[in-house]
């Protein structure tokens, strides 16, 4: 089972491929851009992770996408409630973003994908969206020794 994982378009955008329950490959989008914590489609170290490995975006069997974007909405939403109204100019900023670009993350995702490995939406293994926590916990479990653990994942 090959997975790629990638977070982006929030910061320090990356790539990680996972081969049979182990990291074989794992870089940040800023090591070939040279831009710190670069928010960017991680093109290149998604680039890296399957050059290295001898793959194709089309050899992988799932892309996983490290947040939930309408959780992610839900929760920027009931920030800006709180801190009403003075998050307004914030607020402003953010909203057209969300509703252009990051509520259709799937569909933007999978062009980018498309564009990276040439070849047809239809072609691409299934786009797959994590939870945030989760895949810091996951990110804390799976590369470690231990059969069995405790993973704590605080959101307040």
């Amino acid at each position: 089972m090959r997975i790629l994982g990638i977070s982006c378009f929030y910061h320090d955008s990356a790539a990680a491929l996972i081969e049979d329950g182990r990291i074989v490959a794992a870089a940040q989008e800023e090591r070939f851009s040279r831009r710190k914590h670069d928010a960017g489609f991680p093109s290149a170290a998604i680039s890296y992770c399957l050059r290295e490995n001898g793959l194709g975006i089309t050899d992988l069997d799932e892309i996983v996408f490290y947040d939930k974007p309408l959780l992610k909405f839900d929760r920027l939403l009931e920030t800006y409630l709180s801190y009403a109204p003075r998050g307004v100019s914030s607020f402003m900023t953010a909203m057209p973003i969300w509703l252009k670009e990051k509520l259709n993350l799937r569909s933007l995702l999978r062009s980018k994908f498309a564009t990276l490995a040439n070849c047809r939406k239809r072609e691409l293994p299934p786009l797959r969206f994590t939870e945030h926590h989760q895949a810091h916990a996951a990110s804390a479990f799976f590369p470690s020794p231990f059969q069995r653990a405790a993973v704590l994942a605080w959101t307040a």
